[in-house]
């Protein structure tokens, strides 16, 4: 057997694949159910990659298994959008309905079962079929996988919406995550796309260099991962409950006469504002809707409606805009002088820079320093 440069990368790729896939599985501390979906997906894209080698060792024993085990790609898709969803919704359980993800894996293996059964009965099938048949393979599989990538996109976007509802944490790195991991997924199968139309729809043999540039991303996408892995691991360990959206709470109570009045609830808005004040809560960055709604003596859903809804703000702008106002007071203050603002930004509540950043910004139109520079200007002038 003669290994190409291609084959090495191939190679190299699948090696990576398989051991971060065998840490996720056996890893006690993030044990749970998203983690077994992405290295599901991970296994069986890393076989997709090392199908030279497999074809060379298996098909010797026969082809049909090789067969089998190259349709098992038609589970990535839908194993990525579980992982998707459990990691974002982990208190989620597998339904009976969850099983309709593996239908279009049963419905290909049908198919290749009746040609082996014709190819048995009446001889060989012929090349044209077999050419058209594999295009049709194909056609569903990225068809599929964009379908599964669309509505991983709106679980995300779902999600965000509930977390900013109910959450003040500011550390946002799993969206992030999540996000790029769909990018990534779509950048490679949209070039894996481009490269079998070119080489079986056209047969442009000279555009055979996208192949090199599938397997590439594949490995770049695995070495992601396992960066991730190393660097983030809470990524795949931490997990948040969600939450009703505030749209859905509406919704539900739209009838219900006993929702509070518009004066109600500037009385309501007025309470809650004057506890932040006092008590300052917001020092807490794990600080949650229902933890304030404990503290002030506020049922959940009246204090989701009340923020989300009557006061037109996420939860999540709500709390920060009251970090940012104690971090504006400690900026300016001689007594905090010798703090850096990484320290301030912690003692307020922050524990992302770039969200303190971005959001200090948002509300004064200046960094954290030049505000410090400024307010330090201010003070000597005086």
């Amino acid at each position: 057997m003669e290994i190409t440069f291609l084959n090495a990368i191939e190679l190299l790729a699948g090696f990576q694949a398989f051991l971060f896939a065998i840490y996720l599985l056996f890893n006690n501390e993030g044990k749970k159910l998203s983690n077994y979906f992405i290295a599901i997906f991970i296994l069986l894209l890393a076989y997709n990659v090392l199908d030279f080698f497999a074809d060379f060792i298996l098909n010797r024993w026969s082809e049909n298994i090789t067969t089998f085990l190259q349709l098992l790609i038609y589970l990535a898709a839908p194993a990525l959008y579980l992982h998707i969803k459990t990691s974002l919704f982990p208190g989620y359980n597998l339904k009976g309905k969850d099983f309709w993800h593996t239908l279009p894996f049963f419905l290909l293996l049908g198919v290749v079962f009746s040609l082996l059964i014709i190819e048995y009965t009446k001889g060989s099938v012929t090349e044209e079929i077999e050419r058209i048949v594999g295009l049709f393979f194909y056609a569903v599989l990225y068809l599929q996988t964009f379908l599964y990538l669309y509505f991983s996109y709106r679980l995300l976007k779902k999600h965000k919406e509930i977390f900013f509802e109910n959450y003040s944490n500011t550390n946002t790195n799993r969206y992030g995550y999540i996000s790029n991991l769909i990018l990534f997924v779509a950048v490679l199968y949209s070039l894996s796309m481009v490269n079998i139309i070119t080489r079986w729809v056209f047969h442009f043999e000279s555009f055979s260099f996208i192949s090199y540039v599938v397997i590439t991303a594949i490995l770049i996408l695995f070495c992601w991962l396992i960066i991730l892995g190393l660097r983030s691991p809470e990524l795949f360990i931490d997990e948040t409950e969600a939450q009703p959206s505030v749209q859905k709470l509406v919704k539900q109570n739209s009838g219900d006469l006993t929702l509070k009045s518009a004066e109600e609830n500037n009385k309501l808005a007025e309470r809650v504002n004057q506890y932040m004040k006092e008590e300052e809560p917001f020092l807490d960055a794990t600080l949650t809707l229902h933890t304030l709604a404990e503290k002030t003596q506020i049922s959940s859903r009246e204090l989701s409606i009340l923020i989300n809804h009557h006061l037109n703000k996420h939860f999540f702008d709500f709390v920060n805009e009251y970090r940012i106002e104690k971090a504006m007071e400690l900026l300016a203050s001689t007594d905090r002088k010798e703090y850096t603002v990484l320290e301030i930004l912690y003692e307020v509540g922050f524990n992302s820079k770039s969200s303190f950043n971005t959001a200090f910004k948002k509300h004064t139109g200046l960094t954290p320093t030049e505000y410090r520079q400024k307010n330090t200007l201010n003070t000597i002038d005086r």
